[in-house]
């Protein structure tokens, strides 16, 4: 079965499964480094806010041999259990006063976002751009989380530097900096110890993220962040963009050619990082001396 064809199919089975005065209907999403989603949406007439389903995953679920049935049944299950009770205002949502101290600042591809960046408060960080975000703690939400657009700024009379200034102050404490090193991080994971972990220990790389592991490359722009790494290991550094989730930093002593780390970061992003995740395709350096980042 073709895309094209599922969509619609899911889309016949939705109706099917709900009662007629339900609005079902697809909407175009555009999501980090211009990805763009099939949204189902599936709400009460009269209410302006539903749950989105993406039907890509699912169609992804098909072809490894998922009962169409079954992802139907799914689908179902999914808007059910997150429907928003009647009495939900989604204005205390985006109400600037419930949410001020729950913007935080994320990292993301300036070249790959060029027409998402038209309708978002950003600034330009290099080669990469910082958007703005509003942290949900309510499941409905994807990942938790609104990304600030032009609107949100009209809404509540404030400009970009003022949601700027915000976001530093909140995200060190909503999202605390998490700086590991690879071989503490890759035990952990892979559940190693003893001769297994020690054989990791000289790796000389370092994972900064924050303890959700969410958004964590933005955490090189807290301060002081790098400034005491590098003080740390007395040597400047050299910066992979690993994800928008977390960066791997490694002192420059440890590194031969640069032009190989760029390598190695384009064949990982081409090959096990989603597309949506992919923050930049090649490596920074950080000066110690100096203070800054370049690339």
């Amino acid at each position: 079965m073709e895309y094209s064809i599922f969509k619609e199919c899911i889309l016949e089975a939705m109706k099917e499964r709900f009662p007629d005065d339900t609005v079902i209907e697809y909407k175009d999403v555009l999501k980090n480094n211009g990805v763009k989603l099939d949204g189902l949406l599936v709400r009460t007439e009269g209410r302006d806010i539903s749950p989105t389903v993406y039907v890509n995953d699912y169609y992804d679920l098909l072809e490894e041999g998922e009962d169409f049935e079954r992802i139907c049944d799914r689908i179902e299950e999914l808007i059910v259990n997150n429907r928003i009770s009647p009495d939900f205002d989604p204005d205390s949502l985006i109400a600037f006063d419930n949410v001020k101290d729950k913007i935080a600042f994320k990292l993301i591809n300036y070249s790959k976002n060029t027409e998402l960046l038209k309708d978002v408060p950003h600034k330009k960080y290099l080669d990469l751009a910082v958007v703005y975000y509003i942290t949900v703690n309510d499941e409905f939400i994807e990942r938790g989380s609104i990304l600030i657009n032009n609107s949100h700024l009209k809404l509540w009379d404030k400009n970009e530097d003022e949601i700027d200034e915000l976001a530093r102050i909140n995200a060190p404490s909503l999202f605390k900096a998490e700086l590991k090193s690879m071989a503490d991080t890759l035990s952990e994971f892979l559940g190693f110890e003893g001769e297994d972990e020690m054989a990791l220990a000289d790796c000389n790389m370092y994972v900064l993220s924050n303890d959700k592991k969410h958004f964590g490359a933005a955490v090189m722009l807290y301060d002081n962040i790098l400034k005491e790494f590098a003080g740390k290991v007395g040597s400047d550094i050299y910066i992979l963009p690993s994800s928008v989730h977390e960066v791997i930093m490694i002192p420059t002593e440890y590194v031969d050619e640069a032009a190989r780390l760029d390598e190695m970061i384009c064949e990982i992003n081409a090959t096990q990082v989603p597309a949506m995740d992919i923050l930049s395709d090649h490596s920074y350096l950080y000066c110690k001396d100096k203070e800054c980042v370049t690339y």
